[in-house]
């Protein structure tokens, strides 16, 4: 079907009087929001038209231009009193205003356009027609929506243009030109119409929609089966009309009583907060004749706030007129509650029902603004993780639950405790004297401190806790939070179990810390991260058997970062996951360019052991690289055995399946237990440099370097003593059976293009010509 079928087949769908009037106010509302944008967009082309043929038609085009801008002014401040209320139904009287201001809009904007088109030729005739035509189509598309208006439009202009013709004489040029715009009308006519009945007839289809939307939803509450459902309806007074069984028993009135009352009087309650606002809404609905849906209003019911849904619509006779409400209503009180318990669950941990994070914040805020003095304690819990990890999570939330029990009682009546995630804890105190925070915090440590048993075992977890002071400390939330942070980082790292109070190095400290963070998640990308290589020499050749890869930090802005500063950085937030992957695949890499029988040493952080996957990416780089296995050495410390010795052991092996060499870093230092050594058959153990260092002047270090030896020497493992400083070290180490060197005596850690000096062949064995090697601080590799 064409469109001016559809046109033709829409507009013969006869409409009730009351949609007549639905479908014309909605007609009428669209057209004013055309005609307001339109006009709008049309007063820069009247002020530049204005002035442009100001010096041709002097004062004429003035006043046009000045009428043009009133008269579209006053009509877009009319359009929009429209506008601004949503469509209403409109009887047939009111598109009358529409054709006159239609009419008067026409004369205005063509009258001059029109009149120098007729007079003008070359650019002032081009500029004349582009305006007209301009002025033309979108001024009829505009009004479309309301056809008469659109019409009267068209045809004033042309009314108009024709009469200026038979003003100046009609000519061949005149004639052929009203005669070519006689067409284009027509065509307009055409085009227009089509339009204003293909809109007609969205807006009639979205009526009807909407009709049958209401209708279907009406029929499927009024053959609904819950109690909680039932229909009402009004007669014209708005009073109650055959009120159904289920709408007294909610409301606990008798039938003949529901009756007698309007609907609004049913619905008032003034001993019900809110109850008033929501009655006004309804009552404004009701005096306008308008729907509503789901207005939810609190009642009394039984000495008890019960909750109603309440949606209705006007009913109307054959002959338009107002013939009351019908509806439905619903007891929603259920709803409503599990709505207030959402809320509750929104601003409160769901575990200990404390304040969480944001409600804390909005509190905190809150206190702030009104200029009041308090301390706030962030607590942590010591230990927890391990519990956690150990029991369960089923006993780590009944602990949680415990510790904030014990923290509810430990604070005053007018403090506040909240958790604000995992073991994460603050208090809010109105106490400001120092001595009483002290006591305070003594306290809520002791409380924390005291055994809780998972089944018959008892556990015991810590806290440790900083305090800061606002607002000396933090003017704001986020300020407080951040200095009350930092004060529970002090503590947390003079030993746990204590508290400490925020001072402003307590800060700059932190904040250092958090720009080291910043920096290292992007050092990687910047290629600021770099490797030093350190030899490691042959005690009795002094060739050289391989190098250890030290990180290092070129910073863009301040320069060489010492790994002691950035490297436990990296430990605490987990990039070191990231940066130790990186420094085996680029270690490899260089490896590849050596001498072949010389192996490359890695460092290992324990968190790369936690992440799971650390056999995996060695292996990955190994085939990436082209790097022999045995050629690749893992050192990791007792630190990795002693967090988690069997995941740590099950790692180590799948590495040394994979071929490649795993030494023990730092031996004698930490925990130090000979039971790694029977768990797992390391290829070297490396003696730490402290002992190495006093040698010279300690009994016990030479008796202990030596057991060390004697350890592995049984274990069939490599000894290398690292630190080696002076010849006399390096002498005795090899007298009593070290196997390999790495010290300063013998070449600092350089970047791989740095070591140079010492070739390939092993040097000679004589002790001028060891001498002679210990003192290098170069090597070639």
């Amino acid at each position: 079907m064409t469109e001016t079928q559809t046109a033709t087949a829409f507009n013969s769908v006869q409409l009730t009087p009351q949609d007549a009037d639905i479908v014309r106010g909605r007609e009428i509302h669209a057209a004013e929001q055309n005609i307001e944008r339109a006009l709008t967009s049309f007063f820069v082309p009247a002020i530049v038209t204005a002035l442009l043929f100001y010096r041709d038609w002097g004062i004429v085009a003035l006043v046009w231009g000045v009428s043009v801008i009133t008269t579209c002014t006053i009509r877009v401040f009319f359009a929009r009193c429209t506008t601004q209320r949503p469509p209403a139904p409109m009887p047939a009287r009111s598109i009358r205003p529409l054709i006159a201001w239609s009419v008067v809009n026409a004369i205005v904007l063509t009258s001059f356009p029109a009149w120098v088109t007729l007079n003008a030729n070359g650019f002032s005739l081009a500029y004349m027609i582009a305006l007209y035509i301009g002025t033309f189509w979108s001024a009829s598309f505009a009004q479309a929506p309301v056809f008469p208006t659109a019409v009267l439009f068209m045809l004033t202009q042309f009314s108009l243009t024709a009469a200026f013709a038979a003003l100046l004489g009609l000519n061949w040029e005149r004639t052929a030109l009203l005669a070519l715009y006689a067409s284009g009308v027509a065509a307009a006519l055409h085009i227009v119409r089509q339009h204003s009945a293909l809109f007609r007839e969205s807006v009639v289809q979205k009526l009807d929609l909407e009709r049958k939307t209401e209708t279907i939803g009406l029929l499927l509450k009024e053959h609904e089966n819950q109690s909680s459902d039932w229909l009402w309806q009004t007669a014209a007074t708005l009073h109650i009309v055959e009120p159904s069984p289920r709408f007294a028993e909610a409301i606990d009135l008798g039938e003949q009583a529901l009756a007698g009352k309007t609907i609004v009087e049913i619905l008032a309650d003034r001993t019900v907060e809110g109850n008033a606002e929501v009655l006004a809404q309804v009552e404004d609905k009701l005096a306008r004749r308008r729907s509503f849906r789901d207005i939810a209003i609190p009642l009394s019911v039984a000495s008890q706030t019960v909750w109603f849904s309440i949606s209705g619509r006007p009913l109307y006779d054959r002959k338009n007129r107002f013939a009351g409400y019908r509806g439905v209503m619903a007891d929603i009180t259920e709803a409503r509650l599990a709505q207030a318990r959402a809320a509750h669950l929104a601003h409160h941990d769901a575990l200990t029902d404390l304040p969480n994070r944001a409600k804390f914040g909005i509190l905190l805020r809150r206190s702030l603004a009104r200029g009041r003095s308090f301390a706030l304690l962030s607590i942590d819990l010591d230990g927890f993780k391990a519990v956690n990890d150990g029991f369960g999570h089923a006993t780590g939330d009944a602990m949680l639950v415990e510790i904030a029990r014990r923290l509810q009682e430990g604070i005053d009546s007018k403090d506040v405790v909240a958790r604000l995630g995992d073991d994460e804890f603050v208090v809010q105190t109105w106490r400001l004297e120092m001595a009483s925070v002290e006591t305070l915090c003594r306290q809520l440590i002791e409380a924390a401190s005291q055994p809780m048993f998972a089944g018959n075992e008892p556990v015991v977890v810590g806290a440790s806790i900083g305090v800061a002071f606002a607002p000396a400390d933090g003017a704001t939330s986020a300020d407080i939070l951040n200095s009350a942070d930092a004060a529970l980082y002090r503590a947390k790292n003079d030993g746990r179990g204590t508290f400490r109070f925020f001072s402003p190095a307590m800060d700059r400290k932190l904040q250092v810390r958090q720009r080291l963070v910043q920096g290292l998640r992007t050092a990687l990308a910047r290629d600021e991260m770099i490797l030093h290589y350190q030899p490691v020499i042959d005690a009795k050749s002094g060739a050289i058997t391989g190098c250890e890869a030290l990180l290092r930090w070129q910073h863009s802005e301040r320069g060489m970062i010492s790994p002691a500063e950035f490297i436990p950085v990296a430990e605490e937030s987990g990039l070191i996951v990231p940066i130790g992957n990186w420094v085996i695949e680029h270690a490899c890499h260089v490896a590849t360019s050596w001498h072949k029988e010389r192996r490359i040493s890695v460092n290992v952080s324990p968190m790369q052991f936690s992440n799971g996957n650390l056999h995996g990416h060695i292996n990955s780089v190994l085939k990436k690289t082209g790097l022999a296995p045995n050629r690749l050495e893992i050192e990791v410390t007792e630190t990795v055995l002693v967090k988690d010795p069997h995941v740590a052991l099950d790692t180590l092996r799948r590495i040394r399946a994979l071929g490649v060499r795993v030494a023990l870093d730092d031996f004698g230092t930490g925990y130090s237990s000979l039971s790694y050594l029977r768990l797992f058959p390391f290829d070297r153990i490396k003696i730490d440099r402290s002992f190495v260092q006093d040698l010279g002047q300690r009994q016990d270090s030479q008796v202990i370097v030596h057991a060390i030896v004697d350890i592995a020497a049984g274990l069939g493992m490599t000894i290398t003593a690292e630190g080696i400083e002076t010849t006399e070290q390096a002498t005795y180490l090899r007298q009593i059976g070290c196997h390999e060197f790495q010290g300063f005596l013998f070449a600092r850690p350089a970047p791989a293009n740095q070591l140079v000096g010492v070739k390939e062949e092993a040097l000679a064995d004589n002790a001028t010509d060891r001498r002679r090697l210990y003192r290098r601080s170069s090597l070639d590799v």
